[in-house]
């Protein structure tokens, strides 16, 4: 919980500059890039999530990795959360700015989990079912879990609509466990 009140402190002040300096797609960016660089190198991420390593050492393996390849913004911007001892949290950062920045744009990212591949075509037909409902504009994502035995799952944002075999046969179950039983006479 603390971590969601944090990132999203500081997804807001960063968000702010970004808004002011009308630069939020380059700098969500360039937070994802440093986001995916921290996360495909497990030795960097180390060091990152380190407490014991100063904020200083951080500080300089971040210009060093960082400073070719995103605006001095972002550089600043993660010598901040590093001096804050935040580093840990720049991933939550990312996620809680890519809200505010989809909520400026009145977009919404969703991801559709179904047991095949869909076609492009039911593709489209569900961006513009979910753009009618939520009033925005969707980007949608698509991914396979064999998992699932047929239907669909769709989550956006912190809401999921389960509309997977499973997830009925669960709902179901719950419904059959409050059911009371009531006891029928028997005649002989």
């Amino acid at each position: 919980m603390l971590e969601n009140a944090v990132a999203r402190r500081y997804a807001q002040a960063f968000f702010a500059i970004a808004q002011e300096m009308d630069l939020v797609d380059k700098l969500e960016a360039e937070l994802k890039t440093v986001v995916d660089t921290v996360n495909e190198n497990k030795e960097l991420k180390l060091v990152i999530d380190h407490q014991l390593i100063s904020p200083e050492e951080k500080k300089a393996i971040v210009d060093k990795i960082f400073s070719q390849e995103v605006s001095e913004i972002t550089v600043n911007f993660l010598d901040v959360v590093i001096d804050k001892y935040r580093a840990s949290y720049i991933p939550a950062i990312y996620e809680e700015f890519v809200t505010y920045a989809n909520n400026a744009r009145n977009m919404a990212d969703a991801l559709v989990k179904t047991s095949t591949t869909l076609s492009d075509a039911d593709l489209a037909i569900i961006k513009e079912k979910l753009a009618a409902v939520t009033g925005k504009t969707i980007r949608l994502q698509s991914e396979v879990d064999p998992g699932l035995i047929g239907g669909v799952v769709v989550r956006i944002g912190d809401k999921v609509i389960d509309g997977s075999i499973a997830g009925r046969l669960e709902k179901l179950k719950e419904n059959l466990l409050q059911t009371e039983v009531k006891e029928i006479g028997v005649r002989n």
